[in-house]
């Protein structure tokens, strides 16, 4: 044995020093190595395999039903756990992802509060930490407290995180299968892991254009070479909102990209990247002229809101409350309602108004202002339901400022609060 480690010593030496220099660079770049690592064990395995997901989707499930049930001594448990005010160490609940949710919730909106202040007061758990397993005594003179919310959820987020994980997994292989995001958002709240959920649905999104540009590469359909990125997800996106595929459904791909609007709050996305989303939403609404003026004024919202920060979004959002602003095709539905389409109609020109405010062109912004003046009826008349006083105080705000930029002061002071 010494005389072989004496004769490959140098190679023993040469392995040692390659790894002393290389460490670093690995240690420092774990990351994408292990993600091309894991890219590269997935591609050996076909995409999408309905047979792996549904194998980590059971595993998965099996853990959480068992969390659910808690073991076998359910009766025992609860009444161990009433017995006294705090949940005994040595007694385990069952997992309850409502409550898991509401504990998450609770500490997160308590970040900037003493440690000595985070402990719920005793009616805070009486009143708020209610739940299926410990229903309320019907006896309202003997209050019987809920879980303890820390203790709660620091005993099922291990197993909890384990199920995420298992989901996650499941999601690499799933392609449109719609269930897998929805199982990730099921546990991912309970789990105090919202940006999971938002990567859940951007991936759903990723993975069904991906599948449907090579089914038609497959099926020998052409897609001609030298394509932009943009022309080569139109094609993709026309298939899906054709139906062309009976696994991929347009309402679930629909669902996803709303999802990843709603939750984009979070700060996850870039704005650009949450454009690219609306490019698909208004792509995939054609046709229905009701949601598409929706979406354009939602997408003039988020180039408004960048635009306080770089200006050269704010002719973008112009050009989009423009196009909101055009409700002839969509009045001509017999089931449109053309009162709340004069309110969402004032609300894209007092938007154009706010834009030019944003970018210094005060006397723009007054003349697009002034020309609401006469359109004022359309959002303070019962016949749309009462008056939208947000949308008038906001025109009010807007106006007044705007005066005052101009050294108009005594026409800004007579604007009535």
């Amino acid at each position: 044995m010494y005389q072989i480690f004496r004769e490959n010593l140098k190679y023993i030496l040469l392995v040692f020093l390659c790894w002393a220099i290389t460490f670093p660079l690995v240690y420092e770049n774990r990351d994408r190595v292990l993600a091309w690592a894991n890219s590269r064990f997935n591609g050996l395995f076909e995409n999408p395999n309905p047979r792996i997901v549904r194998s980590l989707l059971e595993r998965g499930d099996s853990i959480l039903e068992g969390r659910k049930q808690s073991g076998t001594s359910f009766v025992a448990k609860i009444v161990a756990f009433f017995q006294t005010e705090e949940n005994p160490k040595n007694v385990v609940l069952p997992l309850d992802l409502a409550l898991m949710e509401k504990s998450c919730l609770y500490y997160q909106t308590q970040n900037h509060i003493s440690e000595e202040f985070l402990e719920p007061r005793w009616r805070e758990k009486a009143t708020d930490w209610g739940s299926p397993l410990f229903p309320k005594n019907p006896d309202p003179r003997e209050l019987k407290l809920g879980p303890h919310p820390r203790d709660y959820w620091n005993s099922h987020i291990s197993p909890l995180l384990e199920i995420l994980d298992l989901y996650k997994r499941a999601l690499q292989f799933s392609g449109p299968d719609f269930q897998v995001p929805k199982k990730i958002e099921s546990v991912a709240w309970a789990a105090c892991r919202p940006s999971e959920i938002l990567l859940a649905y951007r991936t759903h999104m990723s993975q069904t254009e991906e599948y449907v540009l090579k089914k038609m590469k497959k099926e020998g359909k052409i897609i001609p070479s030298g394509l932009t990125e943009v022309q080569v997800l139109s094609i993709a996106l026309s298939q899906i909102k054709k139906s062309t595929y009976p696994e991929v459904s347009p309402n679930d791909y629909l669902e996803s990209l709303l999802r990843q609007i709603l939750l984009s709050g979070m700060k996850s996305f870039s704005p650009l990247e949450v454009d690219k989303v609306y490019e698909r939403i208004l792509f995939i609404v054609s046709g229905s002229e009701t949601e598409v003026l929706k979406y354009r004024f939602r997408r003039g919202e988020l180039f408004l809101q960048v635009g306080k920060r770089d200006n050269k979004f704010l002719k973008l959002s112009i050009e989009q409350f423009r196009e909101a602003m055009n409700i002839d095709r969509a009045s001509e539905n017999e089931d449109a309602n053309f009162p709340l389409l004069l309110v969402h109609q004032f609300q894209c020109q007092l938007r154009i108004a706010q834009a030019f405010y944003t970018m210094g062109e005060y006397k723009t912004s007054l003349r697009e202002l002034d020309a609401l003046m006469p359109k004022l009826r359309n959002v303070d008349e019962r016949s749309v339901g009462g008056e939208k006083k947000d949308i008038v105080k906001d025109f009010k705000d807007t106006k007044r400022m705007t005066l005052r930029k101009l050294g108009r002061y005594e026409e800004a002071d007579e604007i009535p609060p």
